[in-house]
């Protein structure tokens, strides 16, 4: 796993949509409104997911503690808000607690709050929005480790299942279902090592034409 996560880092997110698209699938790219908090950082683990629901209720919402509290050592972090209005999934607390339990990352279909020390806390996060609005009383947590769904670029809606490999940088965020990895990570190597030739044979003077006729794509 962690050789496979090391490749598609070092390839990068636009590396890996080629791929995709060579195999005629439509790249499963998370919507482009989700942006980092900070600057852009690369990441890439499977996917820990929680989903929620915008309700108003009283208390604290135990099941989204529960649900930090459970996160494994490695993991992204990707929260499904299901379209919550205007107020945050997490703040500078809960995400300090994902850190700790070992989180690589969170993905936010949503939003976000104490951003200033997010950006700065050593742990990516990359979110829909930004809000001063706490979530308690207005959205909760309904499931975590289960399919859930959140925007994607190509496809309205896209699902992520907890293992789903999800890799992100500054030109934004993948999926990679678990039965996909073994094959894309192989293509990713490949497509990238082409890439590099090509690159190299382009900056010498190579002209785009030849290059694409060698190289078989740009």
């Amino acid at each position: 796993m962690q050789n496979s996560l090391s490749a598609l880092k070092a390839a990068g997110t636009a590396v890996i949509a080629d791929v995709f698209d060579s195999l005629q699938k439509t790249p499963p790219v998370l919507d482009t409104c989700i942006r980092p908090v900070g600057p852009p950082t690369v990441f890439a683990g499977p996917a820990y997911t929680v989903t929620g629901e915008s309700v108003r209720f009283t208390g604290a919402d135990h099941a989204k503690l529960a649900a930090i509290d459970n996160m494994t050592e490695g993991a992204v972090a990707v929260w499904a808000s299901r379209c919550a209005k205007n107020c945050c999934c997490f703040g500078d607390l809960l995400a300090s607690a994902m850190r700790a339990r070992g989180c690589v990352a969170a993905v936010v279909d949503g939003g976000v709050r104490d951003t200033a020390f997010l950006a700065e806390f050593g742990m990516p996060v990359v979110a829909r929005y930004r809000t001063p609005v706490q979530g308690v009383g207005r959205w909760r947590v309904t499931g975590s480790q289960v399919k859930v769904w959140v925007r994607g670029a190509l496809e309205e809606w896209l699902c992520v299942a907890p293992g789903d490999i999800v890799v992100g940088d500054s030109d934004g965020q993948i999926v990679i279902p678990q039965q996909l990895l073994e094959e894309i990570t192989a293509k990713v190597i490949e497509w990238s090592r082409l890439e590099t030739g090509a690159r190299a044979e382009i900056i010498a003077g190579l002209p785009l034409l030849e290059a694409l006729k060698k190289y078989g794509h740009l």
